[in-house]
C-alpha cells in the first residue's frame, strides 16, 4: 500500500527523480539529496509504513537483511571500517534507514547533526552513485 502524497512512495514509484543505487522488488536505496557524509544513502521499503517499527516481522527481517547488505557495499565502496545506521523519521513519515559511510577523524562527530557544509555537485553525486553500484554483487 502506498500513500499518494508520501515523497518516498512517489520516489519508489518513479514519480520523483532520485539517484538510485540499488533496488529489488520490495526495497529501494538512493542517495540522500542533503547528505551528512559522502555516500549517505536512504534504504526504504517500497510499501508504505509510517515507521520502521510498524513493518510486519517477516518484512522487517527482509528489510534489515537488505540494510546489512548495503552497509557492506558502502564499506567496500568507501574503504571504511564502519557504516553508521540511523533510524530517525521525523522528516518523512515513511519507514527508512540512513546509512553513512564513516572514517576515523572524519570531522563529523559521533553522530552527524547536520548535512555536509559543502554539498556534492550533481557530477560528484553521480560519481558517488557509480562507486556504490560498482560494489554491488
Amino acid at each position: 500500500m502506498n500513500k499518494p502524497n508520501c515523497i518516498f512512495c512517489r520516489i519508489a514509484k518513479g514519480e520523483i527523480p532520485s539517484i538510485k543505487v540499488w533496488e529489488d522488488e520490495k526495497h529501494l536505496a538512493f542517495l540522500d539529496i542533503r547528505p551528512y557524509a559522502k555516500g549517505h544513502i536512504l534504504v526504504i521499503p517500497k510499501s508504505h509504513s509510517d515507521w520502521v517499527w510498524d513493518i510486519k516481522n517477516k518484512e522487517y527481517l527482509e528489510f534489515m537483511k537488505r540494510v546489512k547488505y548495503l552497509a557492506g557495499v558502502l564499506r567496500r565502496a568507501f574503504d571504511t571500517d564502519w557504516v553508521e545506521e540511523i533510524i530517525a523519521g521525523i522528516g518523512v513519515s515513511h519507514a527508512h534507514i540512513h546509512l553513512l559511510p564513516r572514517k576515523e577523524n572524519d570531522g563529523l562527530g559521533e553522530i552527524p547533526k547536520q548535512p555536509l557544509s559543502v554539498m556534492p555537485s550533481e557530477g560528484e553525486m553521480e560519481e558517488i552513485a557509480r562507486r556504490i553500484i560498482k560494489e554491488i554483487r
